[in-house]
């Protein structure tokens, strides 16, 4: 008989990870990240994109992780450091998740024109980016070849699953189930 997870020692304990929130309608999947990581010993910082606020609220993940949430990279009242660096080098890993086309598009760019994309483009830990958008979307060609582009140079990927999605559609795109994208952060810390 296997085991149960539950008695094996948490491999994240005291590891920091940084949970990016992009504007998807799965951005509220946002908390139960937040507070799955937390009960497994992790310190979780949260930056948001402008319009992940539009989803959910800063102050919901605030109050989750006990840490004022990031949104703008010229203010991070802890540090003189630019917030970007300040946050890339004091993670473990960072987690994107809900991840939009726009993210992994601009990442694949080099794009760095928020906190979010200057935090991942100037970090040196595992980065992983869990999709979440319209099957149209995940399947467009441009958004494959980025996501390729990107495992190529080392991002890490939680693929989405089938599912149905905002629209009404059942299709690819659906955050894939919390417990995947948790198993694959212990995998990489």
């Amino acid at each position: 008989m296997a085991k149960s997870n539950s008695k094996r020692p948490d491999r994240i304990k005291g590891k920091t990870v940084l949970l990016g929130v992009t504007g998807s309608i799965a951005a509220y999947k946002a908390c139960d990240l937040v507070n799955l990581l937390r009960k497994k010993g992790c310190s979780v910082k949260c930056v948001m994109s402008g319009s992940a606020a539009r989803f959910i609220t800063p102050l919901t993940l605030e109050t989750l992780t006990g840490r004022k949430v990031a949104e703008d990279m010229f203010r991070l009242p802890e540090t003189s450091e630019p917030a970007h660096i300040a946050l890339s080098e004091a993670a473990d890993l960072i987690l994107v998740a809900p991840a939009t086309a726009d993210i992994i598009g601009k990442t694949a760019s080099g794009i760095c024109d928020d906190i979010l994309t200057c935090a991942v483009c100037s970090s040196k830990c595992p980065v992983i980016f869990a999709p979440a958008m319209n099957d149209l979307m995940f399947n467009n060609p441009v958004v494959q070849d980025k996501i390729a582009y990107l495992r190529e140079k080392g991002y890490h990927f939680v693929d989405p699953v089938t599912g149905h999605l905002a629209c009404g559609r059942e299709g690819i795109g659906h955050l894939a189930p919390l417990d995947s994208i948790i198993e694959r952060v212990e995998s990489l810390l």
